[in-house]
């Protein structure tokens, strides 16, 4: 038989605290809870991932390359998927009124990764996918780690040099090194991700609202919000659907102090007669993002800045984006009458677009 030879991501999302939940509490609730959470990581993770299989209480899975053109759109699938975990557990703990041992500890459980790229061989039988190589063996032995030695680390995502060199040169990350017998010294970097869970909660009360905007566009997109969500943020993405008349050359971005493109990041636009400048005010993948613009044209920046953002809602049939703008300066509000029409017109042709590329994009990945 012949096989061939896959390159990709490889990611196991593992819940802490696993065997002493399990053994110490109530088998029937805590299985429940563990089956709710372990279905819950694999919603968030594929698609775009695809999944492969569950290992107990880790569920296991892989992506090909093209599957993200930035690696940082990885790292923020690995944090929303954490996001939508811990308020999980949280709504949990409040929600329930069982007085089980297992109710009552749901709070000791948490989640970490386990990322690598690397090569491996997709061995499908029955109609099941199953993966093999040494890779795929490293990023298993990486369940069995020292991160949380020096202190408590039970929420983390421990990303190998392999993947890191996927990821953008300012973002940095403390260095991390185990060794394993058979495999030799794997050294990568650990992203805790306790800062981001409060960011993105903090994040979440920053969005415009209908009553807030001045003008309100809805589009429907047949793909999950974690793939929608890659051609509105990227800028090599985002140029293929928008000012594609003017340029071909991508938005410049100016990452924030920690290496993201996220709160504080800023991007230029030079396709148009002028520059756009956007500034982000809020980031929270795969939800919405916010950022204040100032368009090109005459008269001071302050009366040509506009609030503008963008929310994502899953759907049966895909994605739901709804885009909202208010002006900033108050006093131009009489030009909406001329501006709305012109927004309207031209996020609609550029929503026919984007729902044209994420059709053909799937088709040829």
């Amino acid at each position: 038989m012949e096989f061939t030879t896959s390159e990709g991501y490889l990611l196991l999302a593992d819940i802490s605290g696993y065997t002493a939940f399990l053994t110490g509490t109530e088998l029937d609730h805590a299985h429940g809870i563990i089956r709710e959470l372990t279905s819950l990581v694999r919603r968030e993770l594929a698609p775009p991932l695809r999944f492969v299989k569950l290992e107990g209480d880790a569920v296991f899975c892989h992506a090909d390359g093209a599957t993200f053109r930035d690696g940082e759109r990885f790292v923020e699938l690995v944090e929303a998927c954490y996001f939508a975990f811990a308020n999980r557990l949280d709504d949990i703990a409040r929600s329930t009124t069982c007085r089980c041992r297992a109710c009552a500890a749901v709070g000791s459980l948490d989640l970490k990764f386990l990322a690598h790229y690397g090569t491996y061989i997709v061995d499908e039988d029955e109609g099941r996918e199953d993966l093999t190589g040494p890779d795929v063996i490293l990023v298993h032995r990486l369940l069995k780690n020292t991160v949380g030695d020096g202190g408590p680390a039970s929420a983390y995502a421990l990303f190998t040099d392999a993947l890191t060199t996927r990821l953008p040169t300012e973002f940095t990350l403390p260095a991390h090194t185990e060794f394993y017998e058979g495999l030799g010294e794997a050294t990568g970097f650990v992203h805790d991700l306790r800062p981001v869970l409060a960011a993105m909660r903090e994040g979440r009360s920053e969005r415009l609202t209908t009553g807030d905007a001045d003008f309100e566009m809805v589009a429907e997109f047949p793909a999950v919000p974690a793939v929608v969500w890659q051609y509105f943020v990227d800028p090599v993405e985002r140029q293929r659907w928008v000012c594609r008349e003017f340029s071909e050359e991508p938005d410049v971005v100016t990452r924030n102090t920690d290496g993201r493109v996220g709160v504080g990041a800023t991007s230029h636009c030079n396709h148009a007669p002028g520059t756009w400048f956007r500034q982000f005010l809020a980031w929270s993948p795969f939800e919405h993002f916010s950022c204040r613009t100032v368009a090109p044209g005459p008269g001071p920046p302050e009366g040509r800045s506009a609030l503008e953002s963008a929310e994502l809602l899953a759907t049966p049939e895909g994605t739901r984006v709804t885009v909202r703008t208010r002006l900033v300066d108050r006093g131009a509000v009489e030009a909406l009458e001329v501006l709305v029409p012109a927004w309207e017109a031209g996020w609609r042709e550029s929503h026919d677009t984007l729902r044209g590329l994420i059709v053909a994009d799937a088709v040829t990945q």
